[in-house]
């Protein structure tokens, strides 16, 4: 017994080497181990958490992450690479469409900066992290850097970097996020939005004696289809500028399901609107000024028939409308019909290529029609209201409109 004490009290006040040569010791060692085929086995235990009260110095091997890990300065920090468990899930979007928040954009813009994705994220210990999502089609990313304290689950607001979406981009855009665990992919949705008339491109087509813009007011490109949304444009109240009331969006994804840039109102103009909200009507005249001749609009574009057109082009007059629907453009491009307008096919068929972009209702302000009928204002009044031409899918003809309808323009070179 007393052996045994004596050699503790030895090793506790000296140099000790273990090994296969244990005679020669370091001058600087306090306890040294040498083996040719032996190792020193660290203290092994599920996680730093395990360890109730850490003191500067510790070594463990963590047999969850299956790494090493050292407590230095008051903290655990990793000697060999640690792996962290990110996770990520439940994307949620704060875009800025009117449609919906999904919409983080439109067509041939730049994503607002207001156009975020959170998402949840979970780790199990602090960490950086670096999430990003790239859409390779469009450039556009979002992305987010930071650090977390502490294990726990976090929600991080992925921000864009502003790219301008192509104009004939529209649509659910799927980009996978990287920098986690595991995999998910975000998907906002870029909508579709009418052009101001002052961006309308300006491209003439002749089309018998007369020579028209050759796409609508608003539009993005000339029509591909009766129902190419890109070709639609703006659906105007009759008489009004161009003031923002006339913009419209398109639901990206479904291309069905629209409504104006700008808010409705109930409340009828006493003049020249002072704002681009879409007025409701629902009085006897249909208009969408209280009093039109007592204001001075009810013959603006009658009077001034440049209305919205660019310089040296004006909105049809009823008769214009007329000569265009008698025209004889042969049977090769129109539907099999040589003379006039039949259906709405026809309109498409002819070198006027005009799409069936509906209206907007002044009741509700609904955008109805679309695809299959088109509507499109004269600057001829008739009474309380104002002349059109129409055209579905069998019939075609100059018609009348209550004013405080929304209808597409195209416009007649001077």
């Amino acid at each position: 017994m007393l052996a045994v004490c004596s050699l503790f009290i030895y090793t506790a006040n000296a140099q000790v080497k273990v090994g296969d040569n244990p005679t020669t010791l370091g001058a600087s060692s306090l306890l040294e181990l040498e083996s040719t085929n032996k190792a020193l086995v660290i203290t092994r235990v599920a996680n730093k958490a395990a360890i109730a009260t850490p003191v500067n110095g510790m070594v463990i091997y963590d047999t969850t992450k299956h790494c090493y890990r050292g407590y230095a300065n008051g903290a655990w920090t990793n000697i060999t690479t640690c792996p962290t468990t990110i996770t990520v899930a439940s994307p949620t979007y704060q875009g800025t469409s009117v449609i919906n928040t999904t919409g983080i954009g439109y067509n041939g813009e730049n994503i607002p900066a207001g156009s975020t994705i959170t998402v949840q994220v979970t780790t199990d210990e602090p960490t950086a992290y670096n999430l990003s999502a790239t859409h390779a089609g469009t450039g556009l990313v979002y992305s987010a850097t930071g650090s977390f304290a502490a294990a726990g689950t976090y929600q991080v607001v992925l921000q864009n970097n502003g790219v301008a979406i192509p104009w004939d981009t529209f649509g659910v855009l799927t980009m996978p996020l990287t920098g986690a665990s595991n995999s998910i992919n975000l998907v906002p949705r870029i909508d579709i939005k009418s052009i101001p008339a002052s961006a309308t491109a300006v491209v003439d087509v002749t089309y018998g004696t007369q020579t028209w813009i050759d796409r609508n007011l608003g539009a993005r490109r000339v029509a591909t289809a009766i129902d190419d949304v890109l070709s639609y444009g703006n659906h105007y109240q009759w008489g009004r500028p161009a003031d923002g009331h006339e913009i419209t969006v398109w639901n990206g994804t479904t291309l069905t399901a629209g409504r104006g840039l700008e808010d409705t109102t109930s409340t009828l103009a006493t003049g020249t609107p002072t704002n681009g909200d879409f007025i409701l009507s629902t009085v006897s005249h249909a208009d969408w000024v209280a009093s039109p001749a007592a204001s001075g609009v009810d013959t603006l574009w009658a009077t001034a028939n440049q209305g919205p057109c660019p310089a040296g082009y004006h909105v049809p007059t009823n008769a214009e409308w007329n000569t265009a629907d008698a025209f004889d453009d042969g049977a090769a491009t129109n539907g099999g019909a040589t003379v006039g307008w039949d259906n709405n096919t026809e309109t498409y068929n002819s070198a006027l290529k005009l799409p069936s972009a509906g209206y907007r209702d002044r009741i509700n302000g609904l955008l109805s029609f679309q695809g299959t009928a088109g509507t499109y204002w004269s600057s001829a009044v008739s009474g309380a209201n104002a002349s059109d031409l129409t055209f579905h899918s069998t019939a075609a003809s100059t018609h009348i409109y209550n004013r405080a309808r929304g209808l597409t323009v195209r416009c007649l070179k001077d």
